[in-house]
């Protein structure tokens, strides 16, 4: 951390501030020092604070009294390149798919591609000078990093139901998943443990048979941590359906029971909710549509209530913390010659869990920043012009950005909201040529109605 002190009185005025960007840094930390020291603090204190040499506070503590805190001209070859080639060099290295079935450069293929072909930039730069040019700037095009963009437009409402469901939960309220495609995996080499005298490390072999796989269906009691889980060969509606009625059949009677689960099919088709019904004992007529289905199963009026997470939003179900512990304690490290093996591994990690272990996670997180990065990754998107973006995922985001600008308007920054509306004006015509060149007529009008929505709450947010 820094120490922001008031800039030295001499340095105020007459001190030009060179704008390179290599440079701005290093200013910075002069005119710290020198702030420092005008302040009265020692040389060796400063030193600490400033995260440098003593010899270098001592020098710029000395110059600082001719006003001079750019570095002096320097002896050796000049810069080959200027602003201008940096410009073009980060232009042609960062493009996305520069070559046919390349997903990008690497350092030895650009300076190779420049050399082969000079008519291009003009210059052929050599794979430091790349390098140099990247850290000046701060950019690292080869690292990726991936998301999940929020696309239900109704996520906040209910991820905010789900934490007031955890915030005061109900006696019997249990978190339920699947854990699909648990592999058996048997290592072939044998494991190297810790020496006494060398490596303290314990080393495991890399090559390894798959034995099979298993499904583990786990519901976790918010109240007390206990997991209730079984292993099956797949999780169809039929496996859901028998393991869900031996569920609910091990739980009293006369206990209203609730649910936590997530948006996978077999949770709310026909055959799930007449099950449902026949436990809870109320009638139930098929409904067309999934939709009909879940707000079906959400109605309190029944002993069996079912809460969905939104979609893109499986982290909101408490399970999934299980499912991470049950990973890191029982199965990262081992070694299963069957699925037996594995089933009877899993089913003594239950034991031990229930037993000893067992105990209510407490959920913090609300959805503090969320909102933000929502509208913040939306801008990025058109400002960039994306040409990978789809009417089907621009008319979710649309409904999803009314909905934010119409409920929770002050849970995102003003800047935020005046950046989001200069590029819907902006972008208009790259926003409406998504939705004009979309082939389907549904999808279409789909995405008309949400565009005219977010038009008119775009409208009244600048009221």
């Amino acid at each position: 951390m820094r120490f922001t002190a008031a800039l030295p009185s001499k340095a105020t005025k007459s001190v030009v501030l060179e704008q390179s960007l290599l440079s701005h840094e290093r200013i910075l930390t002069r005119l710290e020092i020198v702030a420092l020291h005008e302040n009265g603090m020692q040389m060796k204190a400063i030193a600490w604070q400033a995260q440098c040499n003593i010899d270098t506070v001592r020098s710029w503590c000395e110059r600082s009294e001719s006003t001079q805190l750019n570095d002096h001209a320097r002896s050796g070859r000049p810069a080959i390149y200027a602003e201008e080639q940096h410009t073009k060099l980060i232009a042609f290295y960062c493009q996305i798919a520069p070559l046919p079935g390349c997903q990008g450069w690497t350092l030895r293929w650009a300076e190779k591609h420049l050399r082969d072909h000079p008519e291009l930039l003009g210059i052929s730069p050599s794979r430091s000078t790349f390098q140099r040019v990247l850290r000046i700037h701060h950019l690292r095009p080869h690292l990726r990093k991936y998301f999940l963009q929020i696309t239900d437009p109704d996520f906040f409402p209910k991820m905010e139901h789900l934490i007031a469901i955890y915030l005061r939960a109900p006696e019997y309220l249990f978190c339920f998943d699947e854990c699909p495609g648990i592999q058996a995996l048997k290592h072939s080499d044998p494991s190297l443990p810790p020496t006494i005298d060398g490596n303290p490390i314990h080393y495991k072999g890399f090559d390894y048979k798959r034995n099979g796989t298993v499904d583990l269906m786990a519901f976790l009691r918010v109240g007390t941590g206990e997991v209730f889980g079984r292993c099956t060969p797949n999780h169809t509606t039929q496996t859901l359906c028998k393991i869900f009625r031996e569920h609910v059949e091990a739980q009293p009677k006369e206990k209203p029971l609730h649910y936590v689960m997530d948006n996978l099919s077999p949770h709310y088709n026909n055959e799930f909710c007449a099950l449902v019904a026949e436990l809870s004992e109320v009638k139930y007529e098929p409904l067309a549509t999934g939709k009909e289905r879940r707000a079906w199963l959400q109605k309190e009026n029944k002993r069996i209530v079912v809460h969905f997470t939104p979609f893109h939003g499986s982290w909101l179900n408490m399970v999934e913390i299980w499912f991470g512990i049950l990973g890191q304690k029982s199965l990262k490290d081992g070694d299963f010659g069957s699925v037996n093996e594995l089933i009877a591994h899993i089913e003594a990690f239950l034991e031990t869990w229930n037993t000893s272990y067992a105990h209510p996670f407490t959920w913090a997180y609300q959805g503090q920043g969320l909102h933000d990065k929502v509208v913040e990754r939306f801008n990025r998107v058109l400002e960039a012009e994306n040409p990978e973006m789809e009417s089907g995922y621009l008319r979710k985001q649309l409904e999803l950005l009314s909905n934010l600008i119409d409920n929770y308007r002050h849970e995102v920054p003003a800047k935020t909201w005046k950046r989001l509306q200069e590029l819907a004006i902006e972008k208009r015509s790259y926003l409406e040529d998504i939705i004009n060149n979309e082939p389907k007529p549904r999808t279409k009008s789909w995405a008309q109605a949400a565009m005219a929505t977010f038009t008119e709450s775009l409208e009244v947010l600048a009221q």
